[in-house]
């Protein structure tokens, strides 16, 4: 399925919503980033911190971090460094080994309006919401996790959307409620398929939610058929056959 431009974002929408546009409906539209992370706001990750606060009870026992993510072949974590810049601040913000960070809450940085400044080309990385219950096995993600990270991600991405492309996918359904927008995720190793599975109750879900391979899953954050409890289990392609 296509990643989206804001143009071709606003296309979708149009096609989505029959108040805005024509009257077919396409099937899904996915969400992903239109900026790379080097230029997102500090602003715009204070709004994903706000929606992690409001929202916790979905992943009580989980930490808010965010995790940066490869996008080009040659992409490197070794002395990466990561920074909120202002005209008159500037604060380092330590990277993992694993390309996780923190965002610290600074009344500098919303003042000035600074920005995350990564030391890489645009188009290196891209980063995501990253949030893990403990004792989650390896080969599984929580839910009700992936739901708080969709809502996060979500309250980022919108605060820098044009307000017309907002006010479209809003008019659609808000992403992380509703089928009709579907919103991808980053597989740690191809994944062959994958199962919900809570309190004994195990459904396979259908090969059309894993794309690229099975680099890529779009996970079912919307229905409410299943708790936050419920897991998301997967089955990776075999390292001999990849």
């Amino acid at each position: 399925m296509k990643r989206l431009t804001p143009s071709l974002l606003l296309l979708q929408c149009l096609a989505l919503n029959p108040a805005f546009g024509g009257p077919d409906v396409p099937e899904a539209v996915v969400v992903s980033g239109a900026k790379d992370p080097d230029w997102k706001t500090y602003r715009a990750f204070s709004a994903g911190l706000d929606i992690f606060e409001q929202q916790h009870q979905m992943a009580p026992g989980a930490p808010l971090r965010f995790v940066l993510l490869p996008k080009a072949a040659n992409a490197s974590l070794k002395d990466i460094k990561l920074r909120i810049a202002g005209d008159d601040m500037s604060l380092p913000l330590a990277v993992a080994e694993d390309g996780t960070f923190s965002v610290p809450r600074s009344e500098a940085a919303s003042k000035e309006d600074a920005e995350l400044l990564l030391n890489r080309k645009p188009g290196t990385f891209r980063w995501r919401p990253d949030v893990h219950t403990p004792g989650v096995p390896p080969n599984a993600r929580r839910l009700g996790d992936l739901r708080l990270e969709c809502a996060v991600r979500w309250a980022v991405e919108q605060y820098e959307l044009p307000y017309l492309i907002r006010k479209m996918l809003n008019a659609a359904g808000q992403p992380c409620l509703t089928s009709r927008i579907k919103v991808d995720n980053i597989a740690p190793r191809p994944v062959a398929a994958m199962y919900l599975s809570w309190n004994g109750r195990r459904s396979q879900l259908p090969a059309s939610q894993l794309e690229d391979g099975g680099k890529v899953y779009l996970a079912p954050v919307h229905d409410q058929d299943w708790p936050d409890d419920a897991l998301l289990e997967f089955d990776f392609v075999p390292a001999a056959t990849r």
